[in-house]
């Protein structure tokens, strides 16, 4: 029963996240042969946001990749992908504008990413050695060690949750700042909506990873996990 609930549970998570990152391809293929009317590259979309909010010292640097976009509130450089860094298409307006919104978050001391950027670094530690120190447990049959190992990897999926206001505000504040800047006609903000509704979404495909790793676990290994390591041995006299 609990492999079909594992099965069951993990195809669900699969087959969502197969649709939501299809749905982000093309929203983001369509949207990127579109030419935005203010004619600017996603750089040039950048730096007038930071401008405007009197945040030149934030940097915006070209980086590899496809849809590699983010910022880094350690360095406090927005990072933008080559198509979006310096194509002006209503994609780029949007995602550029999205990252920039991001450094405003960490300009105006917004709370929820201050606590992200805080934790971060114990959460990837945690989703990278979760596992494997579970799986190690279970061979040598430390109950201990499988559950530190489970708990630290759920506590890293955990953080998807904190993830998703952030990327929705950060959404809305990227709307707010274009059409303050007039940088977008009626049509491109529908477009511009819709890429980030889009990107938004590979977030919440993360935490329905999560929830449903939570759940295998309530349903399947809950009495493990919750069972209290035995006492060691007296030594034989």
């Amino acid at each position: 029963m609990e492999g079909i609930a594992f099965y069951l549970i993990a195809g669900a998570v699969y087959l969502f996240s197969w649709i939501v990152q299809g749905k982000l391809k093309r929203t983001y293929a369509r949207w990127s042969q579109v030419r935005n009317s203010a004619n600017l590259p996603g750089a040039n979309v950048a730096r007038s946001i930071l401008r405007e909010n009197g945040m030149d010292r934030v940097h915006v640097e070209e980086v590899a990749g496809r849809l590699s976009d983010h910022y880094d509130p350690r360095t406090k450089v927005i990072r933008l992908s080559p198509t979006v860094y310096g194509k002006p298409s209503v994609a780029a307006l949007a995602i550029s504008a999205h990252e920039s919104g991001h450094a405003i978050q960490d300009d105006r001391g917004y709370a929820p990413l201050k606590f992200r950027t805080a934790v971060a670094p114990l959460a990837s530690l945690a989703g990278r050695f979760g596992i494997p120190a579970a799986i190690v447990g279970s061979f040598v049959g430390s109950i201990a060690l499988v559950q530190i190992g489970v708990f630290a990897y759920v506590g890293a999926l955990l953080l998807h949750f904190a993830t998703l206001p952030i990327e929705f505000d950060a959404s809305k504040r990227a709307i707010g700042q274009l059409d303050r800047l007039q940088l977008m006609s009626e049509q491109e903000k529908q477009g511009a909506r819709e890429v980030l509704r889009a990107a938004a979404m590979t977030y919440v495909a993360g935490v329905a990873s999560a929830a449903g790793y939570i759940i295998y676990l309530a349903i399947g290994g809950g009495r493990l996990l919750l069972k209290k390591p035995p006492a060691p041995r007296p030594p034989a006299p």
